[in-house]
C-alpha cells in the first residue's frame, strides 16, 4: 500500500458517517426534552409550593385579625334605664357585629364598628371584614376580604351562666346585658379544596359590668 492509499484510509476514519450524526442527533434530542421535562416540573412545584406558602400567610394573618378584633371588643351598653340596658354586640350564626379598638392604621384612637360575615354570591362565599369610625355613616366602610371562596362560615357563641339558654353553643347572640364568653368562628373549606381552616374559640379580654351606673363627676360607677 503507497502512502497516498494510507492517507486516504486515515481520512475516512477520521470522519462520521450520516448515521453517526442522526443517532447522536437523537441521543441530544432526547436528553433536551428529558432536561426540559425536569426544568418544567421543578418551576411547577416551586410555583405551586410558593402559592401554598403564600396563602397559608394570607391564613395566619386573617385569623390574627380576628383574634385581636374579637378579644378586644368594646362591651358598650346601650338603653336609658334598667329594663331597655342591653350589649351592643349581635351576634348572628353568620355575621358578628360589635364595637371595638380603632386599628393602628387609623391612629389608634376612638372606637370602629367593625362586621365579620359571610358574603355570599352566585358561584362563591367569601368572609369579609367591614369596618368604618364609631359615628361614620354605614356608606364610609370600608371592606377587607379575609378568606376567599369558602363553603361556609359558622359563628356560635357561649355565656358564662349555667342555665338552659347559656348551656353549650348558641347560633345568635343579640339583644343581651352581656357579651358571651366564648365566641367561636368555623371556616369550612369547599370539597375538594384540601385546605383546612383550625377552630377559632376566642375570649373577649374585657366583660361588661351591667350593675355600673356611671357618675360623670366622680367617673366612676356610683356608690363605689
Amino acid at each position: 500500500m503507497t502512502s497516498s492509499e494510507a492517507a486516504g484510509l486515515d481520512d475516512c476514519d477520521a470522519g462520521f458517517t450520516l448515521v453517526e450524526v442522526l443517532v447522536a442527533l437523537a441521543l441530544f434530542s432526547l436528553l433536551a426534552v428529558l432536561l426540559f421535562d425536569n426544568v418544567k416540573f421543578s418551576l411547577q412545584a416551586w410555583r405551586s409550593g410558593r402559592a401554598r406558602a403564600e396563602a397559608f400567610q394570607r391564613e395566619l394573618a386573617a385569623q390574627d385579625v380576628m383574634r385581636r378584633l374579637i378579644g378586644n371588643l368594646y362591651p358598650m351598653m346601650l338603653g336609658e334605664d334598667a329594663a331597655q340596658r342591653r350589649i351592643d354586640f349581635d351576634g348572628q350564626a353568620e355575621s358578628l357585629e360589635f364595637l371595638g379598638d380603632a386599628p393602628a392604621v387609623a391612629g389608634g384612637a376612638g372606637h370602629f364598628r367593625f362586621k365579620l360575615f359571610a358574603d355570599r354570591k352566585p358561584d362563591r362565599v367569601d368572609l369579609v371584614l367591614q369596618s368604618r369610625p364609631e359615628l361614620a355613616l354605614k356608606q364610609d366602610s370600608e371592606r377587607t376580604l379575609l378568606v376567599s371562596n369558602i363553603d361556609r362560615v359558622e359563628f356560635s357563641y357561649a355565656g358564662r351562666g349555667t342555665g338552659a339558654d347559656n348551656a353549650g353553643w348558641r347560633t345568635s347572640w343579640q339583644e343581651q346585658t352581656d357579651i358571651p364568653a366564648l365566641i367561636r368562628l368555623r371556616v369550612l373549606m369547599r370539597p375538594g379544596d384540601g385546605q383546612t381552616w383550625p377552630e377559632l374559640v376566642i375570649a373577649p379580654r374585657v366583660q361588661a359590668d351591667v350593675s355600673c351606673v356611671y357618675d360623670a363627676l366622680t367617673m366612676r360607677c356610683r356608690g363605689r
